[in-house]
């Protein structure tokens, strides 16, 4: 599913990042338990649905990256409030491992 918002972003793009980027910081006026630099997640898949915290930088990283273009592809970038990754939450823990 695309979202209008990206225009002319081509996947793997600076301008792409920053537009996630843009994005993760609106939803960081979540409640004051998450600090600054930091931006929520909800794995989907598996039995349970599960909130991570995950620093930005993470989006350095990237096995992350292509789970953000998974997301983008599932679910677009329309989401408001936290990410949803299309992954179970020990994929996602593998991933931050690295």
């Amino acid at each position: 599913m695309a979202n209008k918002n990206f225009g002319v972003l081509k996947k793997g793009s600076l301008g792409m990042l920053r537009f996630i980027v843009g994005k993760l910081q609106g939803s960081l006026s979540l409640p004051k338990r998450i600090r600054e630099g930091h931006f929520v997640v909800i794995t989907t898949q598996g039995q349970e649905r599960k909130r991570f915290v995950i620093k930005l930088l993470y989006l350095n990283n990237p096995e992350f990256l292509k789970l953000l273009n998974r997301a983008e592809e599932e679910f677009g970038f329309s989401q408001e409030g936290a990410l949803e990754l299309p992954c179970r939450p020990d994929e996602l823990l593998r991933i931050l491992s690295l």
